[in-house]
C-alpha cells in the first residue's frame, strides 16, 4: 500500500504526518505500506492507494481524488490518526 500524506506545500504538516502515520504502521507491525509526503499542487501526479490530508486541505482536493482520500483533524494528535486510519491500514 502507498499513502501520500498532503499539505498546503508538502513539507511542513505532512511530514509529521508521515512520521506518525509510520508510527502506527510501526506499532502495530504492519508490513507493506509505504508512506510519502506531496503538496496539494502536485497531487494528481502521484499514484497513491490512499491521501491523508485535513478537513481544509480536503476540500479543494481532486473529486476524482476525494473516493480514496481520508480527512482528519490534524496530524499531531496520533491517537485520533490512527483512529481514523487503522480501517484503512487493517484490510
Amino acid at each position: 500500500m502507498k499513502i501520500f500524506a498532503v499539505c498546503g506545500f508538502g513539507v511542513g504538516s505532512s511530514v509529521i504526518a508521515k512520521m506518525n502515520i509510520e508510527q502506527i504502521i510501526a506499532n502495530r507491525n504492519l508490513n507493506d505500506i509505504e508512506v510519502d509526503t506531496v503538496d496539494l499542487g502536485s497531487v494528481q501526479g502521484v499514484d497513491a492507494d490512499l491521501f491523508v490530508t485535513t478537513h481544509e486541505m480536503y476540500e479543494n482536493f481532486p473529486d476524482e481524488l476525494k473516493p480514496k482520500t481520508v480527512a482528519v483533524d490534524n496530524f499531531v494528535e496520533i491517537n485520533s490518526l490512527e483512529e481514523v486510519l487503522l480501517p484503512y491500514l487493517c484490510k
